[in-house]
């Protein structure tokens, strides 16, 4: 068998022991895995008799490349639906409210909300691309930044327990761990942005709402995220190149064998 790995070039350095893991757990199943940057991944597609690999775990985030590949019959991880909706907050957004699943009040016009409000850009991770507007001064403030012109953003309630959420880490239609994030000092709870992790075991509540998401999706791997209104957990977004740096430092989760096993079968 013959996969690849595929991820943006600025995301392979950071990514190098998560890279190396892929490559040992394929290498003990006799797979041939190839790490791509994005422009080679498009470079080998339109090349006139070069080979298909059986296999991409895209983690790159680029949902053409997702959808060309499928189009060729390959079979790719995460597919293009939970990339899309992975890689746009307003579209989850929608998912979950179709599911029935509690969601904070979102409009794509600040004008639709009160003051304060959460902005985040649709496609941002990590927390960077996230801002608290306390009044009209802090969205003109927001509207001066660079990136405020070069991305499209949506607008949301904010959740009255701040700098708290959970990660519910699922492959396949199993939930394999979860993980409680908070802050003292930030009302974003990113471990990245040096928010605290504790592991956690799943309320019903919590349950439920992963797992009518699961049953709805084709998940390869990935990340359901919640945050909590009044003690009441509610949706916040899927995470499509899930970061798995949690479950490596506080459990023995080997979420990258987990996932290599669950794509072999």
């Amino acid at each position: 068998m013959n996969w690849w790995l595929v991820y943006q070039k600025e995301d392979i350095e950071r990514n190098r022991g998560y890279i190396d893991m892929f490559f040992r757990s394929c290498g003990s199943r006799n797979i041939s895995l190839e790490l791509l940057e994005t422009p080679e991944a498009f470079d080998r597609l339109n090349t006139q008799g070069s080979s298909l690999p059986s296999v991409v775990i895209n983690r790159s985030r680029d949902l053409s490349l997702s959808r060309i590949l499928e189009d060729k019959g390959v079979a790719v991880y995460n597919n293009s639906k939970i990339t899309k909706l992975g890689n746009d907050k307003l579209a989850a957004i929608r998912f979950a409210e179709d599911l029935g699943i509690p969601v904070m009040k979102t409009a794509v016009d600040p004008a639709d909300l009160d003051y304060p409000m959460i902005a985040k850009s649709i496609s941002g991770h990590g927390g960077t691309e996230v801002f608290m507007l306390k009044s009209p001064s802090d969205l003109e403030e927001l509207k001066q930044k660079d990136i405020y012109s070069l991305r499209k953003w949506i607008f949301q309630e904010v959740a009255s327990d701040l700098g708290k959420d959970l990660r519910i880490y699922v492959i396949g239609k199993r939930i394999i761990g979860s993980m409680m994030r908070s802050s003292d000092t930030d009302f974003r709870s990113n471990y990245c942005l040096g928010g605290h992790a504790s592991i956690h075991s799943l309320t019903d509540i919590e349950y439920s709402i992963a797992e009518s998401i699961i049953k709805n999706l084709d998940i390869g791997h990935c990340g359901i995220d919640l945050i909590y209104h009044h003690g009441s957990p509610v949706f916040n977004e899927i995470e499509d190149a899930v970061g798995t740096r949690m479950l490596y430092r506080y459990t023995d989760i080997d979420a990258v064998e987990e996932y290599v096993k669950y794509i072999a079968g």
